[in-house]
């Protein structure tokens, strides 16, 4: 009796192999997943691509999630359309103030407790000093998001709930180098300028492809890893000098990051023009990076910024986007002045963050949220945006 022919053997042994290779790389994983289940306290991922608006929340997700930057559980709840905090009814109480906070995660506030959030803490303090007129503030915030899928999201969700106004907060850590598709190309929306200086249309990144949501949904370790690859380029990326984000500070920027002034200020025009165009207002609130308000982190960008042979203005944000503002016409408060004075307790003290953002230096604490919403509360009651909450 002959034995199967030579071919024959050779593709058995090929197919052995590669079988016994799939169960090893499935148990791997599978051994991996409970490592990190047993070990990593890491939760589901709660973002999702979303055509329309670029990224969204998981529509409708409740639970307890890990946050590493706070070093406990959150409850998080996320509404139907998509985005942080209660259910919102589509039409305002008649004679109510509806305003619509429109951020990134500095906004969302993914790592605090919902009522200790700046939006939270805003509508309880405007509800409280204009009784009994009713007062809501929606919290459009997104992790990732720029100046760019904002003006989406306000096309696309925000100008459905018809808020009486729109209040941008621009974060100054990362929002101009997140606006710019010559300085980031993370999977967000990108608008560019034509030869002319005029906007045109967004680049819309792909959706999430359905194994991909299905992992991030029931996998621990793809989230994990993910995170990890996340910290290790963040890490990389400051090893070599300045992040795209902290390109604001430079004083002489190249072409590269001028293109990025000027495209904000576009998409800031815009923004302005279609939300007065509904009938509501708009205005931003700029909210500052801890390298702004600690003294020793600035210390070490402005050494970083000298080793790439680059002069940076601590207070240059505040100053352009003044600049943008006063042009376009969008009020505007800088809450840096209310930040550095919580971080100095005493005169002659070096400032210092600490207080004010998770760890020192990431997403604001329950202190940076409480400077935040008192800051806005005097803008809107006492200062420049008084006339913002009367009737248009």
């Amino acid at each position: 009796m002959h034995g199967a022919p030579p071919r024959a053997r050779r593709f058995r042994a090929r197919a052995a192999n590669l079988a016994l290779a799939a169960v090893s790389l499935a148990l791997a994983l599978l051994g991996a997943e409970g490592l990190v289940r047993l070990l990593s306290p890491i939760g589901p991922a709660l973002l999702v691509i979303d055509p329309g608006v670029g990224k969204r929340f998981v529509p409708g997700f409740r639970g307890s999630v890990f946050v590493d930057e706070a070093e406990r559980e959150v409850e998080v709840r996320i509404n139907s359309a998509g985005f942080p905090g209660p259910e919102w009814p589509r039409r305002k109480p008649e004679g109510g103030l509806r305003i619509a906070v429109v951020g990134d995660s500095m906004t969302a506030a993914i790592a605090t407790d919902e009522e200790r959030r700046f939006v939270g803490r805003l509508e309880a303090s405007l509800a409280a000093g204009l009784a009994p007129r009713s007062v809501e503030v929606l919290n459009f915030g997104v992790s990732s998001a720029s100046t760019a899928s904002e003006l989406l999201r306000w096309r696309e969700v925000v100008a459905g709930y018809v808020p009486d106004l729109v209040l941008l907060a621009f974060f100054t850590g990362n929002d101009i180098g997140d606006n710019s598709p010559r300085l980031t190309h993370a999977p967000r929306v990108y608008f560019d300028l034509d030869a002319d200086g005029r906007l045109v249309s967004a680049e819309l990144p792909p959706p999430t492809p359905a194994l991909v949501r299905w992992l991030d949904h029931h996998s621990r370790f793809y989230v994990w890893q993910k995170a990890a690859l996340r910290r290790l380029r963040g890490a990389g990326r400051a090893s070599r000098g300045l992040e795209p984000g902290q390109m604001i500070f430079v004083r002489v920027g190249g072409p590269d990051v001028e293109h990025a002034w000027r495209l904000t200020a576009a998409l800031l025009g815009r923004l302005r023009d279609e939300v007065e165009a509904s009938g509501a207002r708009l205005a931003v609130a700029v909210i500052p990076c801890a390298e702004q308000v600690d003294d020793e982190l600035w210390s070490d960008l402005v050494r970083r910024a000298r080793d790439a042979g680059l002069e940076l203005e601590r207070e240059g944000p505040s100053r352009r986007l003044a600049q943008i503002a006063a042009r376009e016409g969008i009020p505007l408060v800088d809450l840096a002045p209310a930040f550095a004075a919580a971080a100095r307790r005493s005169p002659g003290e070096p400032a210092s963050a600490a207080r004010l953002f998770l760890l020192g230096r990431f997403h604001l604490s329950d202190e940076g949220h409480r400077v935040v919403a008192e800051a806005l509360h005097r803008f809107l009651v006492e200062g420049g945006g008084r006339g913002l909450l009367e009737p248009y």
